[in-house]
Formats: C-alpha cells, structure tokens, sequence
C-alpha cells in the first residue's frame, strides 16, 4: 500500500535539514516559495568526512558553490580541484555532471545558490528542494548505504519523480532507462513513495529545530564516512 502523499509545498526558508549519513546540514536562507520556485538560497555545513550521495547533473538548474570555511572538494567535468575560502564562486551549469566532499579535516562551510536555468519550465528549484527533502529524509530514516544511497527500488522510485531535475550519472543513463522502468513500479507497489509525508514537509525525517551556535558546533563535530565510502577519505 502506496504512502499518502503530500501536498505540494515549498520548503520554506528558515527551515534546518540534517542528512546525518552524508554528513551534510543546511538551512534555506530564500526558499523557493520567495521566488516562484525559479531559485533556492542556503547555507550548507559539511560534517568532517561528508560527501553529496553521487556524481550528478541538475537537467534545469545552474547551481553555485561558494566556500566560507573549510577545504571542498569539487570533480567537475572530469576536472578535480579543492576549494578554500576566498577562491570565489564555482558555477556548475545546467546538465554539467559534478561531485563535492568535505576535503579537510574540520567542518566546511559553503553557500549554495540554485537557479533555474533560462527558459526552464516550472518551478525546478521546488522540486530540487523536494528531492533534497526526500533522500535526506532516507539518510535521517537510516534507509541508505554508507554513501547515503538508497536501496535500487527507493532509487528507481526516486529517479523517475525526480528526473526533471536530478540525474545520478551512475549508472549509465541508459542502464538506468532500463533498470529503473522495470524497478519503478514494483517501488511503488512496495510503497516507496518519493512524495510521502514523511519525508517532506515540517514533519520530514530529516527536518531539526533551529539549533543555537553551541548546538549546531556539536551537530556537526563527529566524523562521518560517507566520504571514504565512495573514496573520497
């Protein structure tokens, strides 16, 4: 039986989010309901071996990265490099495969602008908003691997909500044409929900109170291995 879903509502700014298996916390400082769901604002700490779930590309979304504190890893198009405040902002444009991990021994700092790309149909930063909510509600659910991946079924469940605005670049596309079509609806009827209530909204899994400086600095001192799993440690 399917989860209920939710409505359609934009991750408000203000709101705190914790994915404690990638080690990433993050707070929305313009929400897309500010902008029409064409641009999300926020700052981004990275817990010491923290590291986003996979390689990716945003279809219809330009995405920056701007480091305030810390050592960030960033791969590209191929290209890796570190990053260390006062270096300036990295643009990742539309349909650009990258990757990023906390590449220091401390916490990271970094502010994050997402941007629909020219002529993008919609609202894509609510939905990238959304597929955030999503997969770091998993992590907060303890539903994913070391490297904050979900199990195949709640990826291909994931995939296609999702495709509009995120894409993993592994596997290769077309293995995953093949393998999600056919994993996507056997997700479903296992209840896999990408929109279910518990992983969007106030009540979502990966949803904190607003913590005070002493509380966010023990939130994101312990280590995690999320970096090493898919080697970046």
């Amino acid at each position: 039986m399917l989860t209920a879903t939710r409505t359609d509502a934009d991750l408000a700014t203000g709101v705190w989010l914790h994915n404690p298996v990638t080690g990433e916390v993050a707070t929305a400082t313009v929400g897309p309901a500010d902008t029409r769901g064409r641009r999300l604002e926020s700052d981004l700490w990275l817990q010491p071996g923290a590291a986003v779930a996979g390689a990716h590309v945003h279809p219809a979304l330009v995405e920056r990265f701007e480091v305030l504190d810390g050592e960030v890893g960033f791969e590209l198009a191929d290209v890796r490099h570190v990053t260390r405040p006062g270096a300036g902002a990295i643009t990742v444009p539309a349909g650009v495969a990258h990757d990023w991990w906390n590449a220091g021994d401390g916490v990271a700092h970094v502010r994050v602008t997402v941007d629909a790309r020219a002529g993008a149909p919609g609202r894509p930063a609510s939905r990238f908003a959304s597929a955030i909510e999503a997969t770091w509600s998993l992590g907060a659910l303890g539903r994913v691997n070391a490297e904050g991946m979900p199990d195949p079924l709640w990826l291909a469940a994931i995939a296609r909500e999702y495709a509009d605005v995120i894409r993993f670049v592994r596997p290769p596309a077309l293995v995953q044409a093949v393998l999600f079509g056919v994993l996507a609806p056997l997700a479903r009827r296992t209840g896999r929900d990408p929109l279910g209530r518990e992983l969007h909204g106030a009540s979502a899994a990966c949803v904190i109170r607003e913590p005070s400086e002493a509380q966010l600095r023990e939130l994101l001192a312990p280590r995690v291995e999320a970096g090493a799993a898919r080697g970046h440690g």
